[in-house]
């Protein structure tokens, strides 16, 4: 689905016209450019409602922002490519997912012997 700036700022009522501009210059938001203006998508509403959050509920600094940001986005990329990974996984044949299971397991106790 996309949206325009007015769908927008009535899909994230905390939003202010103000701060959505603000962010699209700082670069916390990058929507796609359309011949009328900014296009949003979903993963520009679920952001916004996330800065939404982090700047006026949990007031954090301006400053820290872009380090918040890059960790959050890493973090997604990091879960979407589990999955992938799970997806890819789930369709081998069972003695190869439990070939990898088996191997999984032996790193992850090994890696826990390491840490202790």
């Amino acid at each position: 689905m996309s949206y325009d700036t007015k769908a927008v700022l009535a899909r994230v009522k905390r939003l202010t016209e103000d701060d959505l501009h603000l962010w699209m210059r700082q670069g916390w938001v990058r929507p796609a450019q359309g011949a009328a203006g900014p296009v949003f998508d979903d993963l520009d509403v679920a952001r916004l409602r996330l800065l939404c959050d982090l700047c006026l509920d949990m007031s954090l600094p301006d400053e820290s922002m872009p380090v918040v940001l890059t960790l959050l986005d890493r973090l997604h990329e990091s879960r979407r490519r589990l999955r992938m990974l799970s997806d890819v996984i789930s369709q081998q044949p069972e003695p190869t997912r439990h070939a990898i299971i088996q191997s999984c397991r032996t790193v992850i106790f090994s890696s826990d012997d390491v840490e202790r």
